[in-house]
This record gives C-alpha cells, sequence and structure tokens, in this order.
C-alpha cells in the first residue's frame, strides 16, 4: 500500500491545533474508557491499560480536542469522534499552564495489521500531519521511542520563532487502539517535566 493510499483512508486529529480552547461539553464515556486521576497526579486508564505519573495534583476535564471527520461517507480508521477523549489539567497546588490530552480511536482487525498500516504513518498524520494551521512548528524529526517497552513515536514542538520545545506528543497503540498523547507547558522546563513523566508511563501486564 502506497503512502498516498494510507493518507486518503486518515482522518487527522486537531490536537495541536486546538490545545488551548476550553472543555465543556460532556462525552458519553464509562470511567474505565475515561480514565481517572488521583490527588497524587496519578492517571489510570484500564482500557488502555495504562498508568502516567504525572508532576504535581490534577483534574480531568469533561471533554478533549481530538475530532475527526464528521463525513457520513468517511471509512477511515480515525474518522468520527475518538472513543477516548480526555485533557487534564492542573489542580490548584500543580503548576499553571500545564495541559495533557488523550485521544484513542479503536481500530479493526484490518487497520491492527502493521505490514499493510504501519503505526509510523498513524503517527505522521496524527502529529505533523495536524500541525497545518496551528501554532505550533515541529522541533526536529518525528521519532521512533519505546514507551514501556512499546513501539511508538514522538514529536517535539515550539512556537514559531522560538527554539524551546514547549509540547510534545506520542502516538502508540494499546489493546487494539491507536492513540495520540499530547502534553504542552508555559516554560521548556515545565515541559520536560511532563515529558519525562509520559516517557516513563508503564502498561499493564496484560495489555497488548
Amino acid at each position: 500500500m502506497g503512502l498516498s493510499t494510507l493518507r486518503s483512508l486518515l482522518v487527522l486529529p486537531a490536537v495541536f491545533v486546538c490545545l488551548h480552547v476550553s472543555f465543556t461539553q460532556e462525552l458519553n464515556q464509562t470511567e474505565p474508557t475515561r480514565g481517572t486521576v488521583d490527588s497524587g497526579g496519578v492517571y489510570n486508564n484500564a482500557v488502555l491499560g495504562m498508568t502516567i505519573r504525572l508532576p504535581g495534583n490534577w483534574q480531568l476535564q469533561n471533554q478533549g480536542v481530538a475530532h475527526g471527520a464528521r463525513d457520513p461517507g468517511c471509512t477511515g480508521p480515525l474518522c468520527g469522534d475518538p472513543e477516548i477523549d480526555i485533557a487534564m489539567i492542573p489542580g490548584r497546588s500543580a503548576t499553571p499552564g500545564y495541559r495533557v490530552f488523550l485521544a484513542a480511536w479503536k481500530l479493526s482487525a484490518e487497520y491492527r495489521d502493521r505490514h499493510q498500516y504501519p503505526l509510523k504513518w498513524f503517527a505522521r498524520s496524527m502529529t505533523t500531519g495536524s500541525l497545518g494551521g496551528s501554532n505550533w512548528i515541529p522541533v526536529g524529526e518525528l521519532s521512533p521511542i519505546q514507551l514501556s517497552g512499546r513501539s511508538a513515536y514522538r514529536l517535539l514542538v515550539a512556537k514559531p520563532g522560538e527554539k524551546e520545545v514547549k509540547a510534545c506528543g506520542y502516538v502508540s497503540e494499546a489493546n487494539g487502539y491507536v492513540f495520540l498523547l499530547v502534553a504542552s507547558a508555559d516554560s521548556s522546563a515545565e515541559e520536560a517535566a511532563l515529558q519525562t513523566a509520559i516517557e516513563r508511563l508503564e502498561f499493564t501486564k496484560s495489555s497488548r
């Protein structure tokens, strides 16, 4: 399958474009889907089998920012809103300016075939491919990394005219979902703390 064919099947999430919108709409997400965050800043998502230990105190918002196409004729793997779509913001004692977003799409067996649909092409579309029209520019290339021993890709971004990294995006998969995890901060030092926390995330042994 060529790259152009794959791109025609993907709908670009707008996470990087919409990092600073407000979140007011209630989503139909169960607690396992939405996940929980405790007073110590530990976020758990049972559906993805994921645990992230964030610095400081955090709270969940009703809605994240990743939205796919609502075209009824769309048949790609990222069409429509993701099954998991949440945002986390700091609690009272945490550093202002922190933001973490998580969006995950449930994939059919066809789109879990990494020979036909490489994770890298999902990652390109969900990170660099969603930057158009946003106030972010890439810092370096999309990089392959490991998250808890699992294949993933990372993109670092900055504001136009700046060199300091202010946000990071990660694409990986778990339990049949492909997910996009984005973190942003007001300073490069704060962003680095979030980046470290995300790259130390853990998957349960039962997750795949």
